[in-house]
């Protein structure tokens, strides 16, 4: 009889009593997995983890905390065992299990002798699902000149222009399985056919984040005119597509307008400002045109040599001044060649730009000859003037304030 009350009190002692103080105590729970770089506590858990480490922090009285008892179970597969057990304030102590990374999220539980005493469930984030939840936002292809570069929609090829692809990608999970799944993006000349691939590796902060800047850039430089596709890819999927397409220099440059002139000025206390007319002469030290020129083509960007030319004040032939080669788009592009003393303008009317041969517009440095009537009602005729965008600025808004009382 003694026999057996010692066994129903050893087992009380032994598998009831921890048992119901571990339930009372409660559980909790933590996730983590180990992939290249270390520990990460981010979920869900990727398919690319090299193992998931699950800890459960439980009240163990003494009796209970051999890590040979504790077991992890989940639903058509091995027991796991315990890999430690790690003690904490008072009687907490934290059951910690190592496994391989699932094929899909799973529940199990974690059982002390058989016993269930904690649930456990480890989300698993699939390759399907990250590409699904994968964009790029705001792709763009531009070319790259010297310190400038410009998104465009079709360029002029040039032997010192480069090819570049950028984009915002954005993910709902951390970017870090991009490193398993090949980031990259493909340059196909149309023309030839060829593709040459650039990889995009991500950094230590943008793999740990969910949205990064990619950037890469064409290992062949465009030359000969023809169409280019640009695509981005992330295991074998394609995620965004570009095109952009290389024009003849001659088609770039018949698009080419000058839309407005201002002169530069530079007093003799130092001080420079842009004005669409001259003040009076007894202040200026120097001066100089600056045109805004652009492509009437929208998205469109090339290089063009725009020469500036002095005319005289009367007749004769323009005097040339500078030419530079400037990066133009479709937006209004500034081009201030440099300023010239006042002494040197004495017998120049104004400045010219020209493209190649073509004369894109002009700037006068006479001031606008006012209209002046004759005794008989005509108009005395005004002196020698070139007429400019400036003028006929003046000109517009003049007219639009006849009749105003407020004018």
């Amino acid at each position: 009889m003694w026999r057996w009350i010692r066994h129903w009190i050893d087992w009380l002692r032994n598998d009831r009593l921890p048992l119901s103080r571990m339930r009372r105590g409660g559980s909790v729970s933590s996730i983590r997995y180990e992939t290249i770089g270390g520990a990460r506590e981010d979920l869900p858990v990727p398919w690319t983890a090299d193992c998931v480490i699950v800890e459960v922090l439980l009240h163990l009285p003494p009796p209970a905390r051999r890590k040979s008892e504790f077991t992890l179970l989940f639903p058509h597969s091995d027991v796991i065992p315990a890999d430690a057990i790690r003690p904490e304030a008072r009687s907490r102590h934290r059951v910690c299990f190592r496994f391989p990374t699932p094929l899909s999220s799973v529940e199990g539980e974690v059982l002390w002798k058989r016993q269930p005493v904690a649930r456990v469930t480890v989300p698993l984030l699939t390759e399907d699902e990250f590409l699904g939840g994968l964009t790029l936002m705001m792709p763009a292809v531009a070319i790259c000149y010297r310190a400038e570069t410009v998104p465009v929609r079709s360029f002029v090829p040039d032997p010192d222009v480069g090819l570049l692809a950028s984009g915002l990608l954005q993910s709902a999970y951390a970017l870090a399985p991009l490193a398993h799944l090949r980031l990259s993006v493909s340059f196909r000349d149309e023309r030839t056919g060829k593709v040459r691939e650039v990889p995009i590796p991500l950094t230590a902060d943008q793999r740990t984040g969910t949205s990064a800047i990619v950037l890469a850039a064409c290992p062949r430089r465009p030359r000969r005119p023809g169409a280019w596709t640009v695509a981005w890819r992330a295991g074998g999927r394609e995620i965004a597509v570009r095109r952009a397409e290389a024009i003849a220099g001659r088609r770039f440059e018949d698009s080419v307008r000058m839309i407005d002139a201002r002169f530069v000025v530079a007093e003799k206390g130092g001080l420079m400002r842009v004005l669409r007319q001259i003040p009076a002469a007894a202040n200026l030290d120097r001066i100089g045109p600056c045109f805004f020129v652009s492509s009437s083509d929208a998205g469109t960007a090339g290089r063009c040599p725009l020469s500036v030319f002095a005319t005289p004040s009367g007749e004769g032939e323009g005097i040339h001044l500078v030419t530079e080669t400037v990066l133009v788009t479709d937006a209004p592009t500034a081009f201030a060649p440099g300023l010239h003393a006042i002494a040197d303008l004495a017998r120049t009317g104004g400045f010219e730009l020209r493209l190649q041969k073509r004369i894109l517009g002009t700037i006068s440095l006479s001031p606008v000859p006012p209209a002046t009537l004759t005794a008989e009602g005509g108009f005395k005729p005004p002196p020698n003037f070139s007429w400019t965008v400036t003028a006929e600025e003046e000109l517009l808004d003049r007219l639009g304030r006849l009749g105003n009382p407020n004018g």
